[in-house]
């Protein structure tokens, strides 16, 4: 159990750092425009909006395909790296960077668990179509409404959580710019 809470905390500040920090936009902003004060009403008004969205398929649903390799938040880490091969590249927060793909795991040897999958190319789409320079209405269209958006300095984040998952869509100028596949937060 601690493990899974560790992992989903891991995965939010790894998709919080992908995406960008996110502010709310709300009445109470300070002259400069840099802090805003929340009262605990508006934060439970704020969390009781969150939509869950059904998954009728979640390994689909958590796929992501550049069309030679499909990786799902699903497989099993060494089915992943054996896929993938090896990379010697890593960010800043020890994600392993590919191509196509940047994946996040969890844990140590025996008991490392990917933990997010994260794209920014155009050559790689979820099971519903989208892809690196899909318009906001593409994602719409295909995935409904999100649970939840943000919005900072001309980016939108568009987040669709299911059970056990978080699939977030990057929005700049009306445009994909990343999709984030973390486990979790749903």
């Amino acid at each position: 159990m601690k493990k899974r809470i560790v992992a989903v905390i891991l995965s939010m500040v790894v998709c919080f750092s992908v995406v960008g920090c996110s502010k709310t936009e709300g009445e109470n902003k300070s002259e400069n425009g840099n802090v805003e004060v929340v009262s605990d009403d508006q934060v439970e008004d704020q969390t009781d909006d969150v939509v869950m969205n059904e998954s009728t398929d979640p390994k689909a649903d958590t796929t992501l395909s550049n069309g030679t390799i499909e990786i799902s938040l699903y497989d099993d880490i060494n089915d992943v790296f054996d896929k993938l091969g090896e990379s010697d590249k890593e960010d800043e927060f020890g994600n392993i960077i590919y191509d196509d793909f940047t994946i996040q795991c969890f844990g140590e040897g025996d008991d490392k668990e990917l933990s997010g999958i994260f794209t920014y190319s155009k050559n790689v789409t979820t099971s519903k179509g989208i892809s690196v320079g899909s318009t906001y209405a593409d994602v719409v269209e295909a995935y409904g409404e999100p649970s939840f958006e943000s919005e900072e300095d001309g980016k939108k984040i568009a987040n669709y959580t299911s059970s056990g998952y978080t699939l977030g869509f990057t929005i700049e100028n009306d445009e994909v710019t990343a999709i984030a596949i973390t486990a979790g937060m749903g």
